[in-house]
C-alpha cells in the first residue's frame, strides 16, 4: 500500500504538470487561431487539430486526478442517503470494482488499437510530424494511470473502518 501510494503521488505530480501544460497550450493555440483567422484572415491548418488533441489529454489525464481524489462521477445524493455504514462500504467497494473492471476493459481494447495505428505509421493530415498512434495512446495511458489510482482507492476502502 505504501509503495502504491508513493508511485501514485509521483504520478499525480507529473499529471498535474502535464495538465497545466496541455491546458495552457490549448488556450494559447485557440487564441493564436482566433488572431490568425479573424484578424489576419489566414487561418492556421494545424492549431485547431492540436488543440483538440490537447483537450483529449486534459480529459483522460484529468480523470486520473479525479479518481485519486474520489471525485469521479457517482450518484452521491443516493449514496449519501444510505444510513447503514456497512451497506455503504459494500456499495463503495462494488462501485470501485466496477470502475476497475471498466478501466481494464478500456486498456485491453484500446492499447492494441493504438499500437496497430502506430505501426501503420499514419500521420495527422495537417501536422505530418505527428503520428496518430501517439494520439490514440492517450486513452490506454489515461486508463492505466486511472487504474493505478483506483487500486489505491480500493485498498484504502478495505483498510478504513468507516463507510
Amino acid at each position: 500500500m505504501k509503495f502504491l501510494k508513493a508511485v501514485n503521488d509521483l504520478i499525480m505530480k507529473i499529471t498535474r504538470a502535464a495538465l497545466v501544460f496541455f491546458m495552457s497550450g490549448m488556450v494559447v493555440l485557440i487564441f493564436i487561431q482566433v488572431i490568425y483567422r479573424y484578424i489576419l484572415k489566414e487561418p492556421l491548418s494545424w492549431s485547431e487539430e492540436l488543440a483538440k488533441y490537447f483537450f483529449s489529454c486534459i480529459i483522460f489525464f484529468g480523470a486520473v486526478l479525479l479518481y485519486r481524489e474520489e471525485k469521479h462521477i457517482n450518484m452521491s445524493m443516493a449514496f449519501d442517503a444510505i444510513k447503514n455504514v456497512r451497506l455503504k462500504k459494500i456499495i463503495r467497494i462494488l462501485t470501485d470494482l466496477l470502475i476497475i473492471l471498466f478501466l481494464c476493459v478500456m486498456t485491453f481494447f484500446t492499447y492494441p488499437l493504438a499500437r496497430d495505428i502506430l505501426s501503420f505509421g499514419g500521420v495527422s493530415s495537417s501536422m505530418e510530424w505527428l503520428k496518430l498512434g501517439w494520439v490514440f495512446m492517450i486513452v490506454p495511458a489515461g486508463s492505466i494511470l486511472s487504474l493505478l489510482m483506483m487500486l489505491e482507492v480500493l485498498l484504502k476502502a478495505f483498510v478504513t473502518k468507516e463507510g
